[in-house]
């Protein structure tokens, strides 16, 4: 059975990382996109995340020790999930147990009968994100396909979205009908794609002028 996607705002929360190395670094990349602080616990760290975690715009806990309950614990009322990134077997079991007994969404890396949810393969531009999961079966096929919708969108996808939000309030004010809105909107949707992204306030109104509603 397919996995159904949700898209949940974490900005601001907390996301337990158990593991400092390669897998777990690959992991971090994604969230700090996200507003997460997230927290490290590991008896190691790569070079890399070390000094990632240096960059003043990110909010890395880094913690040199080996996995505890207690850390899991003091943040319980704040995670919005654990990610679990390393080789020992007992350690994510044990992980993987404890989240679920309390509802804490867990994924184990490349485990998929010890998670409850898959990172995804993110193409993210400004607030547009394009995630691809095969629902942990084959993780590298999420990111082939990513690669290439990554190719296949304009690099200026994210601003294109920007632009338009910036006319939702008047277009809902002005058309009522749903159907009428939802035409009207990828009108001016494919002219802000034809122009890189930008549409003027003189277009929009035109368009609203056409429908007797400028």
């Amino acid at each position: 059975m397919a996995c159904f996607p949700l898209m949940v705002e974490v900005e601001g929360k907390t996301v337990l990382v158990i593991g400092g190395g390669r897998i777990a670094l690959h992991k971090i990349k994604i969230l700090i996109d996200f507003g997460v602080h997230i927290i490290v616990v590991s008896r190691d760290f790569s070079d890399e995340l070390i000094a990632l975690s240096k960059i003043e715009e990110y909010s890395i806990t880094l913690i040199k020790h080996d996995y505890d309950d207690k850390y899991l614990i003091a943040n319980e009322d704040d995670l919005c999930f654990v990610v679990a990134a390393t080789d020992d077997e007992d350690v994510q079991t044990h992980i993987s147990n404890l989240c679920q007994s309390k509802g804490i969404p867990i994924n184990v890396v490349d485990v998929k009968d010890k998670s409850t949810f898959f990172f995804p393969a993110i193409e993210k531009q400004e607030d547009l994100v394009i995630a691809v999961s095969t629902g942990g079966k084959f993780p590298a096929a999420a990111g082939y396909i990513r690669n290439k919708i990554k190719k296949a969108i304009p690099s200026y996808y994210g601003r294109l979205v920007d632009t338009l939000d910036r006319y939702k309030d008047l277009l809902r004010s002005k058309i009522s009908d749903y159907d009428i809105r939802k035409n009207v909107s990828y009108d001016l949707l494919e002219q802000c794609d034809s122009n890189s992204g930008e549409l003027s306030f003189e277009t929009v109104n035109k368009r609203l002028s056409d429908l007797g509603e400028g």
